[in-house]
């Protein structure tokens, strides 16, 4: 598996592209010169009814491999070679300009949001030549789901038939979306299934939101922020498209950040309590994040995670890369896809809490389950400790808990993720 160093600097990365994209987005800079230009850029994205964006790394597995040499963070050949062909990709249609989309009141879980028939996303987690492993749709307020278990399992150099083997007693319906068959489903009645309500029960209390006044407080103290400690400067033309270098001082950005959020933390969900000052693996020094712009519109966002490690030396790169595209065709719902009725989910869920193969393996607490005993509820320190990386958030921890899977299972599972 890639070392959490690895890990921590991709999403060091991710965050810094984003971070770019948000400034320029909500025109928070509107300076002359490159910053208007990647201003404009960001902006004409809200104007569009569509979006789509894509994370990879731009890199081989060799050159992977001798990043991790150069920092003494052995990454091995299976990894490499996973991390090289993996992508991220997402994408969101909207029946209105995206600038017009608000969230639904009291919307702040997956659930909500895939409820609005007006919102349609697409994540899609794709391997080696494209070949999609996980995809997820949200369309017309209903869920779309799908994944290829045998062919994660070969990405990350693991036996297929070992791997299938997994599914063994699993509902039929399951079965066939782990090998890579659309099912759809009311994402409402999956969340109700995971608090443990039964179909038709009582629905779950609005998640709360942060109220017109603070959200209009934060942003402009973002504003504020970000106007203070990003600099921009246009490099001229790379491979025929204007090259602008956004720049930031890592730990003083995110020092700002954390004391602009602090105050509001208990109020935005699965936030959690946030630290007083910027982890010590921040490094203390300026990070740059290249914009590409093609005739003004925003072509991709590149970071060197090589600026992350003191070890790495010049001949050492590592860069990521996000790619956009706008005005991209609108998100549609699968063909064929099997519908998963709440019934369906209820039995799903209560016969992998109850000890289905997928909690077969461990308790909460690492002991034996399945067969022997439901999986153990998680504690608080347990989701935690699964979230800390990033590889996974609260909502999904606590599902895959309901779903039977102890605390050690959900950590192995995102080890593999990330």
């Amino acid at each position: 598996m890639i070392r959490r160093s690895a890990r921590t600097a991709l999403a060091a990365a991710a965050c810094g592209a984003v971070l770019a994209t948000g400034v320029a987005a909500c025109g928070t800079v509107q300076q002359l010169g490159a910053a208007e230009k990647v201003s404009k850029a960001f902006d004409a994205f809200g104007r569009s009814k569509a979006f789509s964006a894509k994370l990879s790394v731009d890199a081989t597995a060799a050159q992977i491999e001798a990043f991790g040499a150069a920092t003494g963070e052995e990454i091995d050949k299976d990894s490499a070679a996973a991390l090289a062909a993996v992508s991220l990709s997402i994408a969101f249609s909207a029946d209105k300009p995206l600038k017009d989309v608000q969230p639904s009141k009291g919307a702040g879980n997956g659930a909500a949001q895939a409820a609005d028939p007006s919102i349609s996303a697409s994540y899609t987690l794709a391997g080696k030549g494209g070949a999609p492993l996980l995809e997820f749709r949200q369309v017309g307020g209903k869920a779309y789901g799908r994944a290829d278990l045998a062919g994660f399992a070969q990405l990350v150099g693991q036996d297929a038939a070992e791997v299938e083997g997994m599914t063994d007693g699993m509902p039929a319906a399951l079965q066939n979306a782990l090998k890579g068959q659309w099912v759809s489903f009311d994402p409402k009645v999956l969340e109700g299934a995971r608090a443990g309500r039964p179909a038709g029960g009582a629905t779950a209390s609005p998640v709360p939101t942060l109220d017109p006044t603070a959200s209009a407080s934060l942003n402009a103290s973002l504003k504020d922020i970000l106007t203070r400690d990003l600099s921009f400067e246009d490099k001229g033309k790379q491979d025929g498209k204007d090259r602008i270098t956004v720049t930031a001082p890592a730990r003083k950005l995110t020092d700002d950040l954390l004391k602009a959020f602090e105050p509001l933390a208990k109020d935005v969900p699965n936030l959690g309590k946030l630290p007083k000052t910027a982890p010590t693996d921040v490094p203390d020094r300026p990070l740059s994040l290249d914009v590409l712009l093609d005739g003004g519109t925003l072509s991709a966002v590149t970071f060197d995670l090589a600026q992350l490690e003191e070890k790495a030396g010049p001949g050492t790169p590592l860069p990521v890369r996000i790619a956009f595209g706008k005005d991209a065709p609108a998100v549609q719902a699968p063909a064929g896809a099997t519908e998963i009725g709440s019934e369906d989910i209820d039995g799903i869920v209560g016969g992998l809490t109850a000890g289905g193969p997928l909690g077969s393996r461990h308790t909460g607490a690492g002991g034996p389950g399945g067969a022997d005993g439901p999986a153990e509820k998680l504690t608080d320190a347990q989701v935690k400790e699964l979230t800390r990386d990033g590889a996974m958030n609260e909502e999904q921890v606590r599902l895959y808990n309901a779903m039977g899977l102890g605390f050690q299972d959900i950590k192995d599972l995102a080890d593999l993720k990330s």
